[in-house]
C-alpha cells in the first residue's frame, strides 16, 4: 500500500513539474532549465525507487550456533524529523522524505526559510 501512494506521489510530481520547477527557480534561485530537465524528474524517480523498496522490508530467520531461532523484526521506528537545505530543495526534501514515508514512519519536515516553497507545494500535491 506505501509503495502504491509513493508511485502515485511521483506521478502528481511529473504532472506539476512546471509548476515544481518554476517555484525552484525562483525560490531557490536555481536555473530553469536544469530544475525542470534535471532536478524535479530525479524527485519522481528518487520516490519510485523507494516506491519498489517499500514492500522489501521484512525480517530474517537468523542462524543460530546453539538449538535457538533467532528473529530480526523490521518495524518503523515512530517520528523522522528531517531538516531539508535551501541549495537543492524538492530533490533533497524527498531524498529523506521517501525513504522514512516507504519504511512506514511519520514524517516532520522542517524546511529552508530561503526555499520552502517547494515543501509547501508538496505537502499541497501529498
Amino acid at each position: 500500500e506505501r509503495g502504491r501512494l509513493l508511485m502515485k506521489f511521483a506521478d502528481l510530481i511529473d504532472q506539476n513539474a512546471d509548476e515544481l520547477a518554476t517555484l525552484e527557480a525562483l525560490d531557490a534561485g536555481r536555473l530553469l532549465t536544469l530544475t525542470k530537465c534535471i532536478d524535479i524528474p530525479c524527485t519522481a524517480d528518487c520516490l519510485r525507487y523507494y516506491a519498489g523498496a517499500a514492500d522489501k522490508i521484512h525480517g530474517e530467520t537468523l542462524k543460530m550456533p546453539q538449538a535457538m531461532l533467532g528473529h530480526t523484526w523490521r518495524e518503523p521506528v515512530g517520528v523522522a524529523g528531517l531538516i531539508v537545505p535551501w541549495n537543492f530543495p524538492s530533490f533533497l526534501l524527498f531524498a529523506c522524505l521517501a525513504p522514512a514515508l516507504a519504511a512506514g514512519c511519520t514524517v516532520v519536515v522542517k524546511p529552508a526559510e530561503q526555499a520552502s516553497l517547494n515543501a509547501l507545494y508538496n505537502a499541497h500535491l501529498a
